[in-house]
């Protein structure tokens, strides 16, 4: 078992060196490199591990779940989406592929909140299909309207849907999570505590600095789940240097022997980066 708790620095530092060497030689396409190449390990470690149930948090169109369902017929996932206008754009694609998809907001409790809808003439004419809408205020983002949606705790969920008999209970499966909810990650840990805490990987973007006003950052995010018993491993710089997405592992249940070859995999092919 592994014992050691890694904090945000020792994670940067890690990769940290490697990155701005990167991004000074290859910016913006070795950024997108980064990323891609995290999101392949964790697919990676979701068939080492033989994780078979998957939750995606602010799925937009689901891309992580219904891939994971694709490859393999014991494979479920959950996926669910704030954005009204996303959900019924995306519904039938993600349904049609196996994906349970839901129309919520993950957050520290139940019942309306507000998502701030980004509105601007760019918005307006892609009909408010936009990835980034967040339900924390930002001051950077001036041009939003609030807009009502359900809320939901993230324990709530699963076990609404595990008493349904739709989704696999996850204390008795092994379980990841794929968490993309630009700025409000805290919130949805909060309410989600009891389903965290039995998973084995979290895939989770992550922010430096408040990009949404009073924001949990890395650092808080760290401190958060290290309770759960959550290290970060691994990062990509995809935004560097306000937002990027962690690999979290729980440390109770994954040998740190099959973490080391796979970062050390992954450091030699950032470096052996070209476009």
């Amino acid at each position: 078992m592994i014992d050691n708790r890694l904090d945000e620095h020792t994670v940067s530092d890690l990769t940290n060196r490697i990155h701005q060497t990167g991004i000074d030689k290859y910016g913006k396409a070795y950024k997108q490199y980064s990323n891609k190449l995290l999101v392949s390990l964790f697919f990676q470690l979701l068939d080492t591990l033989r994780v078979t149930s998957a939750l995606e948090i602010g799925a937009f169109n689901a891309e992580f779940s219904q891939k994971f369902v694709s490859e393999a017929t014991t494979h479920s996932a959950l996926a669910v989406e704030a954005n009204p206008y996303n959900f019924k754009k995306f519904r039938e694609t993600v349904t049609a592929n196996g994906v349970l998809y839901h129309h919520a907001a993950v957050l520290d409790r139940e019942g309306p909140c507000e998502l701030q809808l980004q509105v601007t003439d760019i918005d307006v004419a892609t009909g408010y299909i936009r990835g980034n809408n967040s339900i924390l205020v930002s001051d950077a983002r001036p041009q939003t309207r609030a807009v009502t949606v359900p809320g939901i705790t993230l324990d709530v969920l699963v076990a609404n849907y595990v008493d349904a008999q739709l989704l696999p209970d996850p204390t008795l499966n092994s379980t990841a999570l794929w968490i993309d909810v630009e700025g409000a990650l805290d919130l949805v840990i909060k309410g989600g505590e009891q389903t965290i805490s039995t998973s084995q990987l979290i895939f989770a973007e992550v922010e430096a600095k408040q990009l949404w006003n009073g924001q949990a950052t890395f650092g808080d995010i760290v401190t958060q789940l290290d309770k759960l018993g959550f290290s970060p491993w691994l990062r990509d710089c995809e935004y560097e240097p306000d937002q990027f997405n962690v690999l979290f592992f729980n440390r109770k249940l994954i040998n740190v022997g099959q973490l080391r070859d796979i970062a050390t995999e992954y450091h030699r092919q950032l470096q052996n980066f070209t476009p």
